[in-house]
């Protein structure tokens, strides 16, 4: 084609290629924050403050202990601290980093196909492909793209660079990818299958002796970089890896089962690389453990089985495409289950995984037409050869890829959109997933916090009719009907939320505050430190207890916890804490709580009380009756003649100030009896 004989059209195609793909992702410009989102933008308030960015960056990721990802996490914080909580600029860098990853496919396709126009089709089919929706309009998948650039840009660099600087840049990258996300850990092997991919003679064995032999510099630099990260990994957190909180890791079950789960988690992420058309979901879900009972689970382990014997063939017969399929293979090993990921309930893998092992999938497909093993070109009349024949001298197969490339690019505008703000994204979810109660519990989140209760009631039934063993449709129903004027079907279901999920701390903080409500504070406060404090969001906590210590007249209690939530809270405006401090700034209040202690016979308290009401500019006749009240509790009638005579100057008596008086001269008099 003409762009094989001009740089110059080479580098138009190119440019037309990204051109392509930041107009279809134009749009997300104009979407919300979306799902976890709301956590990374809203969640921390040590993301809010540049002072605070090494203190944020050493902490793991609230999703999980094992989340360590302190440089795609410091490209989101830059931002909060320059735009706050505008989407658009965090959607732009999402889709700048998506066309560098893009320009960096088209860039390595230069160095391993067999022509310039198969190099532009791997960008474009990369760069379209609708499995990484969800990288790109997705925020909070920042860690998939920024380490899927570190990545390529690794192996552009292998084959870029010379000598040290070809070691150090490698190196350097990989270790930039390993502090975005752990599934880089991989990479030293996906290397060695990416330059296994790009010819030599001999066999496997002869091959792998020769690079060993002179890549060791290289190999032994990726082994020092592993060492400093996981020296770095530790420093921060005090440890390399630790179990998940709670019950947020996947139940496998038993061998069996758990080996089901990875033949679906395999034969899930190859079919969305391959025939993504109509399986495009952020929640692919599953019942877990898999039943063993399962037959679609049985059949896709089969198929699993298939994959791995095809990449094997793969390897043997067209080793330049094989060992390309077996890089992408073992990039994925991470987020295979082989150890069970931590995910929300029933969703077993992500489409954000393939944001790295499909830019090699694609390669490999685009390289299949390369020269066959010289151990194997005997046998050269195979499927390979015929595939080989098409694509490298017929027309068929060319038009198969672009027609594939079309419905990717169809499928991508299709789905694209649902990501545009919360509710047509969780509407969506419950269409796209509708085994799954993430949507639906979600959605009915959403219509509470937005005042539409009989909707979220409605939504949160369907959540527990779909999954009776998820906590948060009980807890989303609970709080519709507490809206809706039943607090004791309210209170119920939060238990029953807590019960069947012990580690819900939103369950577990409403039903505090619900038997706070009745009186029941102990009970309330048992609850919050045992299973809500410390917990994210962390601010809960203390905002509970600020709630359950007014009610139990302990306004400085509250006051201390209500600013704890408050310094913990990015946005405390408008909060429970927020407005719970407003109210403790009057006198009144205070006051009013001193009476009670007095009532009570702490007078202790009640000193402690009406201290604070003095520092915030009382009512100084109904603070000089308390501290006349005090002070005869005290049997300090002196004092409290001296208050109350002074509320008396100040133009006011009534029976309580007289009866008061007469109190404090009747304890006057019998101490003069008394010396």
């Amino acid at each position: 084609m003409f762009w094989e004989r001009s740089r110059w059209a080479f580098w138009a195609g190119a440019l037309g290629v990204l051109i392509l793909v930041g107009a279809l992702y134009a749009q997300t410009l104009d979407f919300k924050f979306v799902w976890d989102d709301d956590q990374i933008i809203y969640g921390r308030v040590d993301y809010q403050s540049p002072s605070r960015w090494l203190e944020a960056v050493r902490q793991p990721l609230d999703f999980s202990p094992n989340y360590f990802r302190p440089l795609a996490l410091s490209s989101l914080l830059v931002q909060i601290w320059l735009w706050k909580d505008n989407p658009a600029p965090f959607h732009a860098a999402n889709v700048l980093i998506h066309l560098l990853n893009t320009a960096l496919v088209i860039a390595l396709g230069m160095r391993l196909l067999t022509s310039r126009g198969l190099a532009l089709l791997a960008g474009a089919l990369y760069g379209v492909h609708p499995a990484l929706i969800e990288s790109v309009a997705f925020v909070s998948s920042r860690y998939d793209l920024t380490a899927t650039l570190l990545l390529l840009l690794a192996l552009w660099l292998e084959g870029r660079l010379a000598g040290r600087a070809r070691i150090l840049g490698v190196s350097l990258a990989f270790l930039g990818a390993l502090l975005c996300k752990e599934m880089a850990l991989m990479f030293p092997l996906v290397l060695l299958a990416w330059q296994l991919a790009q010819g030599g003679n001999g066999s496997v064995k002869a091959r792998l002796a020769r690079l060993f032999r002179t890549e060791r510099a290289l190999y032994g630099a990726l082994g020092v970089t592993l060492i400093v990260y996981f020296g770095i990994r530790y420093a921060a957190l005090g440890y390399l890896f630790t179990a998940p909180i709670g019950d947020a890791q996947i139940e496998a079950g038993t061998p069996l089962q758990h080996l089901l789960l990875i033949g679906r988690t395999l034969t899930t992420l190859t079919t969305l690389a391959f025939v993504p058309f109509f399986s495009i979901t952020p929640a692919h879900h599953s019942e877990l453990p898999v039943p063993l009972s399962d037959g679609r689970a049985w059949a896709q382990l089969g198929m699993g089985v298939l994959i791995l014997l095809g990449v094997a063939y793969a390897v043997w017969r067209r080793p330049g495409a094989g060992w390309l399929f077996a890089a992408g293979l073992i990039s994925l090993l991470p987020v295979l289950n082989i150890r069970p990921l931590e995910f929300a309930y029933g969703v077993f893998t992500a489409e954000r995984f393939l944001t790295f092992p499909l830019a090699l999938a694609l390669l490999g497909v685009l390289r299949l037409p390369s020269p066959p093993s010289p151990l194997s070109r005997t046998r050269e009349e195979g499927s390979f050869a015929l595939l080989s024949h098409a694509v490298g001298e017929g027309l068929g197969v060319r038009v198969l890829l672009l027609l594939w490339g079309a419905a990717l690019l169809i499928t991508t505008a299709y789905n694209l959109p649902n990501w545009r703000d919360p509710e047509r994204f969780w509407l969506w979810l419950t269409t796209a997933s509708p085994h799954s109660p993430i949507g639906f519990s979600n959605l009915s989140d959403l219509y509470n916090k937005t005042g539409r209760h009989a909707d979220a009631l409605e939504y949160a039934e369907k959540a527990i009719q779909i999954a009776p063993r998820s906590g948060m449709g009980y807890v989303n129903k609970g709080v519709a009907l507490l809206r809706l004027g039943n607090p004791d079907e309210a209170i119920a279901l939060f238990r029953r939320a807590t019960e069947i999920e012990p580690s819900n701390v939103t369950g577990w903080n409403n039903l505090a505050v619900m038997l706070s409500e009745r009186g029941e504070h102990d009970e309330a406060e048992r609850i919050i430190h045992q299973h809500v404090l410390g917990k994210p969001p962390l601010f809960m906590g203390h905002q509970a207890l600020g709630l359950i210590y007014i009610r139990r007249a302990r306004l400085d209690l509250a006051e201390a916890e209500f600013r704890k939530a408050y310094a913990l809270m990015p946005n405390p405006a408008g909060s429970v804490a927020d407005e719970g401090l407003k109210q403790l700034q009057t006198a009144s209040r205070w006051i009013a709580a001193a009476h009670y202690w007095m009532n009570r016979g702490n007078l202790e308290l009640a000193e402690r009380h009406l201290q604070a009401a003095a520092q915030r500019d009382p009512d100084r006749i109904a603070y000089g009756i308390a501290m006349g009240r005090l002070r005869i509790l005290q049997k300090r009638p002196a004092e409290a003649q001296q208050f109350l005579r002074e509320v008396q100057s100040w133009g006011y008596s009534d029976a309580t100030v007289v009866g008061l008086l007469n109190e404090a001269a009747q304890m006057l008099k019998q101490g003069q009896k008394t010396r």
